[in-house]
């Protein structure tokens, strides 16, 4: 006789320990995770169980609901463990070995998270190389009701979509018996030994399908088995799911999709499934994606008259037809965007960025920043991709219509050959009026593809950044000791377009191209949308910016204030620091001090140059520390000496043009042109994620990919 164990029973196979639930229908064998949601899936777990051990401890989430009335509901997730409870059930099942029910073949469903491939890696560019997480909020799916004999569906899709989400919540799938124009008929895949079957047929002289006859219980066993993308789970079914939460939400990610879609199936969807789910959704949701091309000249125009002086321009290609058109480019800026210019400062972003929708193209960006040192949209451009050809079009119409003729303006941009040769190929890029600055950070991106060194990437960014001569020839010195040819490297281009002491002012203090990525990024959403709804997202964010500014720069001169909030902060923060300095005067005629802050060495401040030796002044054009003490010292109010362009009064007239609403299309004319999509339609036949269209460099690297690089 077997000796008894501490807690009662003979000595047996046990299984105990606790392990993760994932929700209320599933419980846990060892680390498989189990669907109980009927009778039969309990009966055929005890049945499995039986075989495999002889003491089975269960372990249940019961989770305590309340009902809420709609309007207090919230849409935010709440916290797993909140109004959960956890009970223990032992359950003793005699041990059968003779049982011919068990199932060898079974393989848990794996619940592992899916692979975190995100939609595209443009992240904003920052010191820091943090990484945007994604919030996982509690889905929006369509209310399902019940089928029964003699329920009328409108379609026959969507028949045949609420019999497959009956057929998948109870893991079991069915096949066509018999299909014909009028008449459908469906059995279960198991017909032989199961009595579950569905028939409807059409209704005369509608497009209305009846169900006549319906058997809605299964007889065979459920197959928890099917975890991967599931043929029942089709990718229109999925943006049936899915369409009420792009209709809120239209940047509803892949990423997401396919984590709710699992939960709510226990399914895992494939990449390529689930974006082409979200295509079909937003297609529901903002019009077919290849007629909307045809409402693009007609939202142009409409644009145009809506808002005089806005600048629309469409390029298109001529095909074999007459009066049909293929896309090509798109350009649009709106008037009170232009007026606005030349009351910000003189400094131009450009920036651009793949789409992700179901056609091909790349977002071109103009960017301004206003008085407050806000981003200010110029100027939007769909095109094929970025080449020569793309961007001289592109830069040629905001040279002509948007930079004003006799003002001194700085374009900002990466070292892209296609910007290259569009300065190369617009006159108006090439006056002394108009200069042109490289993005700091792409000149240390491209600077650290050549040489992969720590030491040298931290030497590059500290002499393009610093605004002090003595101290950029001092890391030039040290970049030579380290590598010769990285030297060479640098100073083969301008130092005037990528060292901040030789900018001589024009730059504004503005290092990189964050303003146009960062709007780029915040248009992120946008980018997946068809082309029509994209015009529509870029007018309308400009619309929110100029109402909110418009109020801001209302309220602040309501409140007696002469600069903006920032440029405020600003001043306050440099008034602060000339406590701790020692001002000595050299030339009162001249306006030459010397100003030493604590124990620091002492700068020069000339105010006949407008210069201080810290190169601060300028560098931004804003009075430094040193400046604020000499003025103190002279009681002399230093708002004189803060340029036009960083007043109230600027940030006021910047925004005060009106952005006038878009007419209603349908009743706009028709101009007589029917539009095409463009030839580069994003197809793919291979298997898993599509390519990216965005090669990585250094700049997307996390820090731990780069400690082994000194």
């Amino acid at each position: 006789m077997q000796e008894m164990s501490r807690d009662g029973f003979y000595d047996m196979k046990t299984i105990h320990g606790k392990f993760p639930i994932y929700n209320s229908e599933r419980i846990c064998v060892s680390s498989m995770p189990w669907p109980i949601h009927d009778d039969p899936s309990w009966i055929y777990f005890l049945q499995f169980a039986r075989n495999q051990y002889e003491r089975v401890e269960i372990y249940i989430n019961a989770e305590k609901k309340q009902m809420v009335h709609p309007s207090q509901q919230r849409t935010s997730r709440r916290p797993p463990n909140q109004g959960t409870s956890q009970s223990m059930i032992d359950v003793n099942v005699p041990h059968d070995v003779s049982d011919s029910d068990d199932d060898p073949d079974y393989n848990a469903l794996s619940f592992s998270e899916h692979e975190s491939s995100s939609e595209d890696s443009d992240d904003i560019p920052n010191e820091d190389e943090d990484e945007d997480e994604e919030e996982f909020v509690e889905p929006t799916y369509r209310e399902e009701q019940p089928i029964y004999v003699g329920r009328v569906y409108d379609t026959f899709e969507e028949l045949k979509q609420d019999v497959s989400l009956v057929n998948l919540k109870e893991f079991r799938t069915f096949r066509n018996e018999a299909k014909r124009i009028d008449y459908w008929r469906a059995k279960c895949v198991h017909h032989e030994t199961c009595a579950w079957f569905i028939q409807a047929s059409l209704i005369k002289h509608t497009t209305q399908w009846k169900v006549k006859q319906y058997q809605p219980k299964h007889n065979c066993i459920p197959n928890y088995t099917r975890g991967k993308n599931d043929k029942l789970l089709t990718s229109k079914l999925i943006a049936s799911e899915i369409s009420s939460k792009i209709f809120v939400k239209p940047d509803y990610s892949v990423k997401l999709i396919m984590h709710d879609i699992q939960r709510k199936f226990n399914i895992h969807v494939g990449y390529k499934k689930a974006w082409y789910a979200r295509i079909l959704a937003l297609e529901k949701r903002f019009g077919n994606w290849e007629a909307v091309y045809n409402d693009l000249p007609k939202l142009l125009q409409g644009m145009a008259f809506s808002n005089p002086g806005i600048i629309v321009d469409l390029r298109t290609d001529q095909t074999d037809t007459q009066g049909t058109y293929e896309f090509k480019y798109a350009f649009w800026s709106i008037k009170a965007a232009i007026d606005g210019f030349n009351h910000c400062l003189p400094v131009i972003s450009i920036d651009g960025t793949h789409l992700y929708g179901k056609y091909k193209g790349t977002l071109l960006v103009a960017v301004a920043m206003n008085a407050n040192r806000e981003i200010f949209p110029l100027a939007f451009g769909v095109v094929d991709s970025e080449n020569g050809d793309s961007w001289t079009w592109f830069l040629q119409l905001v040279a002509t219509n948007i930079i004003p003729p006799r003002r001194n303006v700085c374009i900002i941009s990466d070292r892209h050959v296609a910007i290259d040769c569009a300065f190369r190929n617009v006159p108006q890029l090439g006056t002394p009026l108009i200069q042109r600055r490289y993005c700091l950070r792409h000149i240390r991106s491209n600077f650290m593809s050549q040489f992969r060194s720590k030491n040298l990437k931290k030497l590059c960014w500290r002499a393009r950044s610093t605004p002090i001569l003595n101290e950029f020839t001092n890391y030039m010195q040290q970049i030579r000791g380290a590598n010769e040819r990285a030297l060479n490297y640098l100073d083969a281009i301008p130092k005037e377009k990528w060292a901040l002491c030789f900018d001589g002012g024009c730059r504004y203090g503005i290092l990189t191209t964050n303003l146009s990525e960062s709007f780029n990024h915040a248009l992120k959403g946008c980018r997946t949308l068809p082309i029509t709804a994209l015009v529509r997202a870029t007018f309308d964010k400009s619309v929110k910016l100029f109402v909110e500014r418009r109020n801001a720069g209302m309220m602040w001169n309501q409140s007696g204030y002469q600069f903006p909030e920032k440029i405020r902060k600003q001043i306050m923060d440099g008034w602060q620091q000339r406590r701790h300095t020692v001002v000595i005067p050299h030339n009162y005629h001249s306006g030459v001090f010397s100003v030493a802050i604590e124990n620091a060495t002492p700068v020069t401040v000339d105010f006949s140059r407008s210069d201080c030796d810290c190169g601060c002044w300028r560098m931004n054009w804003m009075p430094c520390s040193h400046v604020h003490a000499v003025c103190h010292f002279l009681d002399r109010p230093v708002n004189q000496l803060i340029p036009e362009v960083y007043k109230l009064t600027s940030y006021i007239n910047a925004h005060a043009g009106d952005i006038m609403p878009l007419p209603n299309m349908n009743e706009w004319p028709d101009i007589g042109i029917h539009l095409l999509p463009p030839k580069y339609l994003s197809r793919t036949s291979r298997v898993g994620r599509r390519q990216e269209t965005r090669f990585q460099n250094e700049m997307d690297m996390r820090p731990s990919r780069r400690r082994g690089q000194q």
